[in-house]
This record gives structure tokens, sequence and C-alpha cells, in this order.
């Protein structure tokens, strides 16, 4: 009996609907392999891929682990100790009579040493103030670390960004440079035209003539500066092998608009200002234990002890449990030296604090006014790279209705050349005006790629 297999028809169909299936996954996997990179998409590869992202992320780790094993003094230690052996002097004894007269054999080995053949203690801590106020000043240590990582997270995407905007000014510039060879090829084929009509002088002909050498000049050098700059780029996001078929996506540039923040509320996040706030609190708590040496500690201790074998009268085993105090009495002065010493460096801490916010303060302000200024000038680059372009279009439609002159159609390619280079320029300087505000508020990355993908730390939280 023959197996019931669908129709030949329906087979094909099927076997056909899979191949258009593979293709078109296919497609869309080459697709996402040439689509453009954008802005948040090459800062969050930076963050998670750069070495110096990785580094930063190690220490603050690092400093977690320093304050976790700090964190251990909270906790009761135990240890085991054994001075297990054997001596050719094991088995001599001493005999005594003891309180109530008894005749008593001891081993004349506890006579030299009391130590057990095994031990097991047990430490606890109950009251030791100078200590607690250092395992604080670890735990903010590692507050700090981690707030170090998100001052690299800024650099690392400001150094992003700014590669980023080489790159995309790069591009357009090549554009313009390859549409500038075009219009002086042109130019010099009009000229030739006009100087074997007699309407043209050999002098502008060969002005023409360098201005087309110019141009390849100038194209080729930006093509190679194009080519490093993204080799660049892919370097600072940790894609080595991809840098020659890199493209950036100029869309994905953040729109600027001026705005006014309140400066304090502005800067309550900046990084440095954090770990500036951290280094003054971890030197009041120092001054706190420094304080602390004055003060007793209290501690117990107990075990189980084993004194080994051939002890005759003497007992072999003991539990035993005792209180550690010690009160300090006078200590030359060391207390109260250390005191003034972290005065001091609290001291200096709060002033510091006080001297870089002020500053920084001062440099938003700067900045902001720059991104106001910027927002201006872009608008005014626009205007000048329009006029300039009618103008070319004028000048280029005279040339060819015999009423311009070549002169003419260079200035005006000058002209346009200059203020679309400008153009350019004034549109990538009010977002690198942007970004150096962002970085000093410490707002960059998580403008740029979201709270979460830039505090990682604050989502392990």
């Amino acid at each position: 009996m023959k197996p019931n297999r669908p129709p030949l028809a329906r087979r094909v169909r099927a076997a056909a609907g899979i191949v258009c299936l593979a293709f078109a996954a296919a497609a869309r996997s080459a697709a996402a392999v040439d689509a453009p990179l954008t802005l948040s998409a090459a800062v969050e590869r930076a963050l998670r891929e750069a070495p110096n992202a990785r580094i930063a992320r190690l220490e603050a780790e690092q400093a977690d682990d320093v304050a976790a094993a700090a964190r251990s003094l909270y906790w009761p230690h135990a240890a085991v100790s054994s001075k297990a052996g054997w001596s050719n002097r094991q088995d001599d004894t001493i005999n005594a009579i003891d309180g109530q007269g008894d005749l008593k054999r001891y081993p004349l080995s506890t006579l030299g040493s009391a130590e057990p053949w095994l031990g097991l203690y047990i430490d606890q801590v109950l009251f030791d103030l100078k200590q607690w106020r250092n395992v604080q000043r670890s735990e903010l240590e590692a507050e700090a670390a981690a707030v170090a990582e998100a001052q690299q997270r800024e650099g690392i995407s400001a150094a992003v960004v700014d590669q980023y905007l080489d790159v995309v000014r790069l591009e357009a510039l090549s554009e313009r440079d390859q549409q500038r060879v075009r219009d002086a090829e042109w130019l010099d084929r009009q000229a030739r035209l006009l100087l074997d009509a007699g309407r043209a002088l050999p002098n502008e002909q060969e002005l023409v003539g360098l201005e087309v050498e110019q141009a390849r000049l100038d194209a080729d050098e930006g093509t190679e500066q194009l080519a490093h700059a993204r080799a660049v780029l892919a370097q600072l996001i940790g894609a080595d092998g991809d840098a020659a078929a890199l493209q950036v996506d100029a869309s994905s540039l953040p729109s600027v608009r001026a705005s006014a923040e309140d400066p304090d509320a502005a800067l309550a996040n900046a990084p440095e200002l954090r770990i500036l706030a951290l280094r003054q609190r971890m030197e009041e708590v120092t001054l706190d234990a420094a304080r602390a040496g004055r003060y007793p500690t209290l501690a117990v201790r107990g075990g189980y002890f084993h004194y080994g074998t051939k002890r005759f009268s003497a007992f072999e085993q003991e539990l035993a449990i005792g209180v550690d105090l010690k009160m300090p009495v006078f200590d030359g002065f060391e207390a109260s030296a250390n005191i003034d010493r972290a005065t001091k460096a609290a001291e200096a801490a709060r002033l510091r604090y006080q001297s870089v916010h002020e500053e920084k303060r001062v440099r938003a302000e700067e900045l902001e006014r720059r991104v106001g200024v910027a927002v201006k000038q872009l608008a005014l680059a626009e205007r000048r790279a329009k006029i300039a372009a009618e103008r070319l279009r004028l000048a280029d439609a005279s040339l060819k209705g015999q009423r311009g002159s070549v002169a003419e159609a260079l200035s005006a390619r000058a002209d346009a050349s200059r203020d679309g280079r400008g153009l350019v320029e004034a549109q990538l300087a009010s977002v690198r005006a942007w970004a150096a505000l962002q970085k000093e508020r410490g707002h960059l990355a998580a403008a740029l790629v979201g709270d979460v993908a830039a505090a990682p730390e604050a989502a392990k939280e």
C-alpha cells in the first residue's frame, strides 16, 4: 500500500515557499548588516564593548568586592588550628598532689606549653566603632567607583559623538566635493567651447582647469580622511573589522534647540560632583573613625580544644568562651593627631566640592549660551547656503545662454562651496555644543541610549 502523500503541485508550492522564506531571511540579514549605524546604536555598542567601558565595569565590581570583604566584620569568624604531632618525651610524666591530697600524674609536655593539638575558634565583634566606620568608608568607596564608571561612560559617549560627527561631516563634505568635481568638469567643457568660439580668454580656461584639479585633489583628500575617521570610529565602538563598510546615519542626530534649566538641578547628576560629594562623606566618616579611637572595643571568643592523647590525669578536651574588652587609656596622643588630620581633610573635601561645583556651573552656563548661538548660526547658514546655490544656478544658466562669464561662474562656485561647507559645519556645531552641555551635566549617555543602557548598575539594583 502506497503512503498517503500530498499532490505534487502542493509539494512544489511548499518547497518554493521555504526557498522564498530563506531568501527573505537572507535579505533581512544583509539589510541589517548594510543598514547605517545610528548615533544611539554607536554609543550603546561602545558602552557595551569598548575596552575603557569594560575596564570601568571591572573596577566598579572590584570596589564592590572590597566593600563586601569589609562587611565581613559583622559576621562571626571561625578558624581551625592544629598542632598535633609526636615527641619522644610525650610519655614522660610528673607526680603531684592535688588540692584534695590525691596523687596525680601529669604529662611533662603540659609544663612547657598549654596549646591544644586541635582548636576550633569562633570570634565575634560586638562593639568596635572605629572598624564600623571603616566599613562605611569602604561602602562609600564602592559607590564612588560606580559613579566613576558613570563618569567614564560619559567620556566614552562624548568621544563616540565627536568621532561620529566627524564621519557625518566628512561624508557630507565628500558628497559636496564629488558634486564640485562634476560641476568643475562641466564648467571646463563650457570654457573650452567658449574659448573655441572666441567668447572666453585662455586665462579663464586655465583658471577653470586649476579649479578642476583642485576639486579632484580635495575630493581625494576627503576620501582618505573619511576612511581614517571611519576606522577611528570603528575602534571606539569595538568594531575594527567593519571599518571599511561602516556607514553612519546623519538623520539619527538629535534635534537641538535652545533651552534654559536651573543650574543646580541640571548639575545634580553630574558624576564629577557626585564623586566629590562622596569623597566629602568619606572624609567625614574617617573623622568619626578617628574619634572612635578613644572608645572601648568589645568582642567575644569561644571554641572547642583537644589536647591530644596520653594526658594521664590531665583533661583532654576543653570548651571555653571569653570576653575581649579593650579600654584605651593613653595612646601617646595618636587619637588627637588622627582627629586633627581627619578634620582638615574633611574641610578640604568640602571646599573642593564647592569650588568644582561653581566651576561647572559657570561652564554649563557658557555651554548653554553656545547652544543658543549655534542654533541661530544654523538658521543663518541655511539661508546663506540657499542664496549661494541660487546664485550658482543663475550663473550657470547665464553661461549656457552666453550672457554670463566664466569668471562669474567660478566666483559663484567658490561662494557656493564655501557656504555649503559652512552649512555642514553649522549643523554639526549645534550638536557638538549640545553634547558638551549634556556631558557637563552628566546626561549625555542617558540622552542618547536611555537611562538603563547608560547606567546598567542602576538596573541591577
